[in-house]
């Protein structure tokens, strides 16, 4: 489950970098662990194919979402269930009023992702990521 990729540096460069391989979420329950540039995250394949990249943490109660239940096409967490869509933005928080709005304010860390060549790549840097070769063969989140 957990895919290590933490050299020991804290910044990112302003590129795109390998975070994965995209054998890595083959399988019934495509959801790994990742590390980059000491930045605990969830990379995930949802319920269309598409990818996200989110941090691991629920803002909760620090819930690991890396056992969450993958569902709607975001990940649920495990301990109050509140459900986080592939950008980080949380979607609904069970057991909140029925008109309560404050789902809205909460987002955690999320960065762009493409698929290319075998690998899950994310741009962590700094501004707008640069163009990839062969993007368009890529499929990008």
């Amino acid at each position: 489950m957990t895919d290590q990729i933490d050299n020991g540096e804290t910044t990112a460069p302003n590129a795109w970098i390998k975070a994965a391989a995209s054998a890595g979420l083959a399988g019934p329950r495509p959801v790994i662990a990742v590390t980059l540039y000491g930045q605990r995250l969830v990379l995930f394949r949802d319920d269309e194919g598409e990818l996200g990249l989110i941090g691991r943490h629920c803002p909760h109660r620090g819930a690991d979402l890396c056992f969450g239940r993958r569902e709607d096409n975001g990940l649920r967490c495990p301990f109050h269930g509140w459900h986080f869509d592939r950008t980080g933005q949380c979607v609904e928080q069970p057991a909140e009023p029925e008109d309560s709005t404050m789902y809205k304010t909460i987002k955690l860390p999320s960065y762009p992702v493409v698929e290319k060549d075998g690998f899950i790549l994310t741009y962590m840097g700094e501004g707008e990521p640069p163009a990839i070769a062969g993007l368009a063969d890529a499929q990008q989140s």
